[in-house]
């Protein structure tokens, strides 16, 4: 039985009759011995990190000797839809934005988290994200990040950790080294470790300008920003590890993200800032044009897309790399959607140089309908929907 050694399974061994025995393989914790208790034939056994040959002692120590004891069909169990089968995951960035909120939601559900950040404390605290176990390493420093990985018996890496794009522009070295290297550092730690699944998070920042009106998945990607352009590197290294050592590399293109306590140092902070602003001081000043415009997804969106790719079955997936077409809107339509829920707000327009070019030089039209179809992806939050959770949220949180 080759290729069992290091999985944590369970397993179902049933007497079907005077033949032989069937043993299904099936996720950590899919069955126990209650289960099995009274039902005449079937035995339930639950294992921790399971050898082969440990599997093959088990196997003999629960069925009925006989001649059929020498043919065993294996098969792996598929778990039955909504059924979650607990993983021990690895979230990098798990302190951002993006990584607090999905660490959290993977405790929810059930899953053992370990965050790894740089950052202290996290942007949007939870009692889910204080059982997580908290690591600090730089994923830069490969030294500082092979114990984690070696030890870390991870069925699933979230990779988020990443400089965004205005700290990038403002520090190319480092952006270069966390960026790229840390993106290589984690595909090579996953494919020496027996690490089954690494869910990625690009950008459509990933594109620039000149391209058609609807952005396919397939479009050049010809990024106009340094940020970019390690996400399009992160996302063609992930697909090399893919083939050439057969590492499940899913890379998921996310729009602006709007949350109630976004991230600054990117492009389109404003897309979070701007409600933040509008609660807290009745006023703000955007960076950009008011024509400027990017595609948004509210985080509890963004946070559901990545779940659902990583638990998308393979044979549903017709490509490595996926798109989400968020929702369109330019600043003066942001500030619009604020100023029917809260009319007293004012606001205005001081372009920045370098960040008002970046927003401009990106397409603003994506085309998801390859995540519909693969895996059902479909938004639930509007400009409107988005905008009266953010406002919710920061108006139920102002002192």
């Amino acid at each position: 039985m080759p290729g069992l050694d290091g999985w944590e399974i369970a397993a179902r061994v049933h007497q079907t009759d005077s033949t032989c025995p069937v043993i299904i393989l099936t996720g950590l914790a899919e069955i126990d011995d209650r289960e099995a208790s009274g039902r005449p034939g079937v035995a339930g056994l639950l294992l921790k990190p399971c050898s082969t040959e440990d599997l093959v002692r088990v196997i003999a120590s629960v069925t009925t000797p006989g001649p059929a004891m020498g043919h065993y069909e294996i098969t792996r169990h598929q778990p039955k839809a909504g059924r979650h089968l607990s993983m021990n995951v690895l979230v990098t960035g798990g302190m951002g934005n993006l990584g607090s909120r999905l660490a959290a939601r993977l405790v929810e559900r059930g899953d053992r988290v370990t965050v790894l950040d740089l950052r202290p404390r996290p942007l949007e605290d939870s009692p889910a994200l204080h059982r997580c176990r908290l690591l600090t390493a730089d994923i830069a420093d490969l030294a500082a990040l092979q114990p984690v990985l070696e030890g870390g018996s991870f069925d699933s890496i979230f990779h988020l950790a990443a400089m965004l794009s205005s700290d990038s522009e403002q520090d190319s070295e480092r952006a270069w080294r966390v960026n790229l290297e840390g993106t290589r550092h984690i595909l090579q730690a996953a494919a020496a470790h027996d690490i089954a699944r690494v869910i990625f998070a690009s950008s459509t920042a990933s594109f620039g300008p000149g391209l058609p009106p609807l952005v396919g998945v397939d479009s050049p990607q010809w990024p106009a920003s340094l940020y970019g352009a390690t996400k399009v590197a992160g996302e063609r290294l992930g697909v090399y590890f893919y083939h050439r050592f057969g590492l499940d590399f899913r890379g998921l293109r996310i729009p602006a993200v709007v949350a109630p306590r976004g991230a600054g140092g990117g492009a389109t902070a404003f897309c979070s800032e701007i409600f933040a602003h509008a609660v807290h001081h009745g006023r703000y000043e955007f960076y950009v044009e008011p024509h400027a415009a990017r595609p948004l997804i509210y985080i509890d969106d963004a946070v559901r897309a990545l779940l659902d790719l990583h638990d998308a079955p393979e044979d549903n997936l017709t490509r490595r790399v996926y798109q989400l077409a968020g929702t369109p809107a330019t600043a003066r339509e942001m500030a619009a959607a604020v100023l029917e829920r809260l009319p007293g707000v004012t606001f205005s327009y001081r372009p920045e140089p370098v960040r008002n070019a970046i927003v401009l030089s990106l397409p603003l039209h994506f085309d998801d309908s390859h995540a519909a179809r693969d895996w059902n992806w479909a938004q639930r939050y509007n400009l409107g929907a988005m905008t009266e959770r953010m406002l919710h949220e920061l108006q139920e949180d102002a002192p």
